[in-house]
């Protein structure tokens, strides 16, 4: 149940370029909560130009992204991992998403079923 945070937005002011990765793990380290969560900076995940991104994803489950935030989103972004985490397919439809993130999803992207291995049948290529 990753918590990825964009480390290069704002990705367009070149001056202050990362401070909101920097603000967002600084707040999530001070949130007893999120010690749960496993955390990844990212190089980016493509919500330019807003800037503010974090995604909760994980293995076989839709990634959720979310823009517009800032560190005071931390604990939300934590529970929405949780939640994540816990639903079936990681689409919203499947998991309580917390209100104040709830009109900043910017993108849902489902993953690929994996495909069947089928070892060589004989006689056939």
């Amino acid at each position: 149940m990753p918590l990825l945070i964009c480390r290069t937005c704002p990705r367009y002011d070149p001056a202050g370029s990362g401070r909101f990765g920097r603000a967002l793990t600084e707040a999530l380290r001070e949130d007893p909560a999120a010690e749960a969560v496993p955390v990844r900076s990212v190089q980016c995940l493509g919500g330019c130009p807003d800037d503010g991104v974090a995604a909760v994803d994980g293995p076989g489950k839709a990634r959720v992204r979310f823009t517009g935030l800032d560190a005071g989103h931390a604990g939300a972004l934590v529970a929405a991992a949780q939640a994540h985490a816990g639903s079936r397919s990681g689409t919203p439809e499947d998991w309580d998403v917390p209100a104040e993130l709830r009109e900043r999803i910017s993108s849902v992207t489902p993953k690929r079923p994996a495909l069947e291995f089928r070892p060589w049948v004989a006689g056939r290529p």
